[in-house]
């Protein structure tokens, strides 16, 4: 650090359970590093009680900023004095920055990804994405994906309830975009794209698949949300959220099908960057993000 701890030092931090897999300090503390800021990041397992208490105390001890991950970052928004249009609609908080009146809440997940793709050189704009999963990740994830102004979009889910109620909250804000739903199952999925496809050119090989289901995370790797070679022959581009392995199963079986595919460190990456732009008011390069990157994937 180039800063020495003294009675100035601001603290930022990590706020779920568990979060001692995090590399959100790792990043954070570069990030400072590079900026030459007189902070520190340090991550707060919070293994239970009212996140309510946790805000309190932290504003009470100086605490400028926080990440949240699981399980708090639906439980802490009715705590914040205020909420981002783009977060309130995701439903979920994941960055807390300290006004001179309360706590305003930032989902950074969702640019987060919107530069992931960027960076990658992933033009979603009229394009068929399929979103695996209709959690909280496939939130902002279907929120990135309409944001880019793809032409439908897909949410495949075990119960195709949850997956449509999703699909019908976005469309209200994002009316331009064609939202379908449908269960998770192989055959199901293949029935759909299929039939969303059918009459276009490039039906056989033109989605953009996004996973954000926990399936295939470590330890339990030999696992994808779906198997079936058919469906990762009509995928283009496959995005894992899953970061930890860098190759998901999910990943090896679009490869292997002729399509890219991307993990989800550069997502992690980016929304932290998001983040400490919001706490610090700057704007973090490609460059930098880049080396950070490299340091990253030197701590699997």
């Amino acid at each position: 650090m180039n800063n020495p701890i003294d009675t100035a030092t601001r603290l930022y931090g990590l706020i779920g359970h568990p979060v001692a897999h995090s590399r959100s300090p790792f990043l954070q503390n570069e990030l400072i590093r590079h900026y030459s800021v007189n902070a520190r990041y340090l991550a707060f397992d919070v293994e239970s009680g009212d996140p309510a208490d946790t805000l309190l105390g932290a504003h009470d001890m100086g605490v400028r900023g926080f990440n949240v991950t699981v399980p708090y970052k639906q439980a802490v928004m009715p705590h914040l004095t205020g909420i981002d249009e783009k977060a309130a609609l995701i439903g979920a908080v994941n960055t807390l920055k300290y006004e001179k009146d309360g706590w305003y809440g930032y989902n950074t997940d969702m640019p987060g990804l919107m530069r992931a793709f960027s960076h990658d050189g992933v033009l979603l704009k009229g394009k068929k994405v399929v979103v695996l999963g209709a959690g909280g990740a496939a939130n902002a994830a279907v929120c990135a994906a309409a944001e880019c102004g793809a032409g439908v979009i897909l949410i495949l889910n075990r119960t195709e309830e949850k997956a449509r109620v999703l699909g019908e909250r976005f469309a209200k804000q994002y009316r331009q975009v064609r939202f379908e739903s449908g269960t998770i199952d192989a055959e199901s999925a293949i029935a759909g794209m299929e039939a969303i496809g059918a009459g276009s050119p490039d039906t056989e090989k033109g989605w953009i698949a996004i996973q954000t289901t926990s399936v295939g995370m470590h330890p339990d790797t030999d696992a994808a949300v779906i198997e079936d070679p058919l469906f990762y022959e009509k995928i283009s581009v496959g995005y894992d959220i899953i970061f930890n392995p860098l190759k998901t199963r999910f990943m090896e079986r679009t490869e292997a099908a002729g399509g890219q595919a991307f993990n989800g460190l550069k997502m992690l990456l980016f929304q932290g960057i998001r983040s400490f732009e919001i706490w610090q008011d700057v704007s973090v390069p490609d460059e930098l993000a880049e080396e950070i990157l490299s340091g990253m994937k030197g701590t699997f």
